[in-house]
C-alpha cells in the first residue's frame, strides 16, 4: 500500500474481528467449564449472537475453535451442543493425565534444587494449614501440580497438561462433591511424591504420582456414575449467556 505505515493494517475490520472472537471464546470456554452452559446444550448461533449483542462472525469463530478444543461437539445434523460428561471420557482423560504428570514428576526428581524443595514443602505445608477450606486445598493442590511441571521443564508435557486442565476441571465441577476424606487423603500422596521427588528417587516419584492421579480419576469416575443421568441439571443457555454479555460491551 504506497505511502501507508508497516502497522496500518493492524486496525482494519478483520483484527476487530478476530479479537471479539477470541473474547467470546474466552467467555464460552469459561461457561462450559463452570456449568454455566450445561452439558448437552445446544448452542445457536443466532441466539448467542443475539444474547452476547455481537455480530454471528464471532461467535461462529468461537464455536469452531471450542469444537477442536474438544468443549462443543458437532451432531449428525450439523447442530453444537455443549459435550455431554461421561464415564468412558473421564478415563481416557485420567489416563493421559496420569502418563503426563508421572513423567513430569520423573524428570522433575532429576532436577529439583534446594530451592525448589523449599517451594514444594510451603505448598503442602499450608495446605495442611488450611484443610478445613476445601476450596484453598483445591487451589493449592493445583500449584503444586503446577510447580513440579514448571521443576521437570518439559516444555511438550507442559503444553499437554494446560489444554488438559479445564477439561478435568469442569468434571470436578460435574460432579459437585467435596469429600474431606479425599482431601486428606491426597494431600498424603502429595507428601509421598514430594518426598520422591526431593530425594531425587525418579522411578519413585513417577510412581507416585501415578497412583495419587489414578486414585482422583477413580474418585471423579464413582462420583460421576453415582449421579443420576451422570450429568448436572443446569439452567439453559439463555441464563448462561447473560452473564458474559457485560464483558463484551466494550466490543461493539
Amino acid at each position: 500500500m504506497a505511502g501507508g505505515h508497516p502497522g496500518d493494517w493492524v486496525s482494519g475490520p478483520l483484527v476487530r474481528r478476530e479479537s471479539a472472537a477470541q473474547v467470546v471464546y474466552r467467555l464460552l470456554r469459561e461457561a462450559v467449564v463452570n456449568h454455566e452452559l450445561a452439558p448437552s446444550t445446544r448452542l445457536l448461533e443466532p441466539e448467542l449472537a443475539l444474547h452476547l449483542s455481537v455480530s454471528r462472525t464471532p461467535v461462529r469463530e468461537a464455536l469452531r475453535a471450542l469444537e477442536a478444543d474438544g468443549f462443543v461437539k458437532r451432531l449428525p445434523n450439523g447442530g453444537l451442543v455443549v459435550a455431554g460428561v461421561d464415564a468412558r471420557d473421564v478415563r481416557e482423560l485420567y489416563a493421559v493425565r496420569m502418563a503426563l504428570e508421572s513423567l513430569a514428576a520423573r524428570e522433575a526428581a532429576s532436577r529439583a534444587t534446594m530451592h525448589n524443595a523449599r517451594e514444594l514443602t510451603s505448598i503442602l505445608d499450608e495446605a495442611d494449614r488450611l484443610a478445613d477450606h476445601p476450596g484453598s486445598v483445591i487451589t493449592l493442590g493445583e500449584r503444586f501440580h503446577g510447580r513440579i511441571t514448571e521443576i521437570a521443564d518439559n516444555r511438550r508435557a507442559a503444553d499437554l497438561l494446560e489444554k488438559l486442565h479445564d477439561h478435568i476441571v469442569r468434571y470436578r465441577l460435574a460432579t459437585a462433591v467435596e469429600s474431606r476424606e479425599r482431601q486428606d487423603s491426597a494431600r498424603q500422596e502429595h507428601r509421598r511424591v514430594a518426598e520422591a521427588i526431593l530425594e531425587g528417587r525418579p522411578i519413585a516419584a513417577e510412581r507416585a504420582m501415578r497412583a495419587h492421579v489414578q486414585h482422583e480419576g477413580a474418585f471423579l469416575l464413582k462420583a460421576l456414575t453415582d449421579k443420576p443421568g451422570g450429568a448436572l441439571s443446569v439452567p439453559h443457555v439463555r441464563a448462561g449467556v447473560k452473564k458474559l454479555r457485560p464483558a463484551l460491551a466494550d466490543l461493539g
